[in-house]
């Protein structure tokens, strides 16, 4: 590929199979030396670790920011043509989109400031979203959240999902959906298809 590791991230509501995806990809992607970047959550060993996302304030919301860019840090690795990520730095940005919709505090531009200006986030050059109805969340969850989490909250994975909407309007990053209500061996499928096709798009390009 090139010089400069292609970002790709994956991304999506809970419980829409990234994680399991993610874990697939790496395991078969010929001709890619690939590196996993595990969500936040999982690299700090839990979300009990990680800070709140309901924010009551502007400065509350860039103190949790500060302290999901440490994870950043730490959990991207180094020293191949593709680095595979759960989730990404537009994960955060989603989620101070939503909670500006659902508060109607300003977090969004803030936030977008604060991680623009910080040399820490690898920003995606390619963003999956695996697009999971509400209904399947709440089939898929298990458990897992509890019945009050914001993340299985519909109103809150409405406006992540409006968020990447209106990203997709961007030239960078480039978008892809996918139904994650499909089978996983053709998720993954999908995905490698992607994935070659952003490695002949920065041939072309001649990235660096």
């Amino acid at each position: 590929m090139t010089s400069r590791p292609c970002v790709v991230a994956l991304e999506g509501p809970c419980c829409a199979g990234k994680t399991t995806l993610a874990h697939a990809l790496v395991q078969d992607l010929p001709g890619f030396t690939v590196a996993f970047a595990p969500c936040y959550a999982d690299y700090a060993g839990g979300g009990r670790f990680l800070p709140p996302q309901e924010a009551r304030s502007v400065k509350e919301r860039e103190e949790a920011l500060r302290q999901l860019l440490i994870i950043e840090a730490a959990r991207l690795p180094s020293g191949s043509d593709l680095i595979l990520t759960d989730r990404s730095v537009y994960t955060l940005l989603a989620n101070s989109y939503a909670l500006e919709q659902m508060t109607g505090i300003g977090f969004l531009a803030p936030s977008e400031r604060l991680l623009r200006e910080s040399p820490i986030p690898a920003w995606p050059d390619l963003v999956v979203y695996l697009d999971l109805p509400q209904d399947s969340v709440h089939q898929r969850n298990n458990g897992k959240f509890p019945g009050g989490s914001i993340y299985i909250n519909a109103g809150f994975n409405a406006a992540i999902r409006a968020y990447f909407r209106r990203l997709a309007d961007r030239e960078s990053p480039r978008m892809a959906w996918l139904d994650a209500t499909l089978d996983p061996a053709e998720l993954a499928r999908l995905t490698r298809a992607l994935l070659g096709q952003e490695a002949a798009h920065r041939h072309t390009r001649g990235a660096v």
